[in-house]
Formats: C-alpha cells, sequence, structure tokens
C-alpha cells in the first residue's frame, strides 16, 4: 500500500523539528528523535534531518490550500486566457494575481497557488503540463 506524501505544512513542520533537534544532538540521534515523534519510516526521518542541515534557519510554514472550484462563462475563461496569452503570463501568475487582489479586497493578505515547492513558495517551471492552454505557449 502506497502511502501519500507529506502536504507542505507538514513537511515544513517535520523540516523545523528536525532543526529543533539538531541544535543539541548528532543527526543520528536527531533522526531517530523524529523517526519516534512523527512515526516515520528511517530514510524518511535522514531526508527530514539533512533538509534541515541545508536550512538551518528552518522553513517557512505555509497555509495548507483547498480546491475551489466555480462555473463561469466560456467567454470570461476565453478571455482570461487570451489576456494572460498576450501578456506573456502563466495561468498560475494568473491566480497569483487574482489571491493578491481578493487579499487586499477581503483584508485577507494571503495568495493563490498552483503548484508549490515543500517550503510553500510556487515553483516556477518545475514540471511543465503538456498541452498547454495558451496557444503560444505550447
Amino acid at each position: 500500500m502506497a502511502l501519500r506524501r507529506a502536504h507542505a505544512d507538514e513537511y515544513a513542520v517535520r523540516v523545523n523539528r528536525a532543526v529543533e533537534l539538531l541544535s543539541g544532538r548528532s543527526p543520528a540521534l536527531a533522526r531517530r528523535a523524529l523517526q519516534s515523534e512523527h512515526g516515520l519510516s528511517e530514510r524518511q526521518a535522514r531526508r527530514y534531518v539533512r533538509a534541515a542541515q541545508a536550512t538551518p534557519g528552518g522553513v517557512v510554514v505555509p497555509e495548507r490550500t483547498t480546491v475551489f472550484t466555480v462555473r463561469l462563462p466560456g467567454s470570461l475563461v476565453a478571455r482570461v486566457r487570451a489576456c494572460a496569452c498576450a501578456g506573456g503570463e502563466h495561468q498560475r501568475d494568473r491566480r497569483a494575481g487574482a489571491g493578491a487582489w481578493l487579499g487586499r479586497r477581503a483584508g485577507w493578505g494571503g495568495e493563490l497557488r498552483s503548484s508549490s515547492s515543500p517550503t510553500g513558495s510556487p515553483v516556477h517551471g518545475s514540471r511543465r503540463r503538456t498541452g498547454s492552454w495558451c496557444p503560444s505557449a505550447a
């Protein structure tokens, strides 16, 4: 049975905990403590400890994202895509801009992300989808 990957917030919490554990222990002891605290395999715990060694200041814990699907008229979707293509933007950049606009309007302060790295920062160009929605980007 394959287990799911950790969400970005879970990953960040575990890396930050590994940073704390490394402050007073050897990597081997930190790994064992992380294994027992989070129920991880030795390999998983070792990867978190390595990530903690690479980022001794820790990582930012992002807010977990939720899928929010709305139905929009096809003409509106086509206009947004055409506008993004004309400006050379990617669809995820449009979403980030929409999130910033919503944040200013509602006092939210968050951002919309389509794909993110384990640290929560947007990943641009990491996994390019085939069949781009923008004809000029294909």
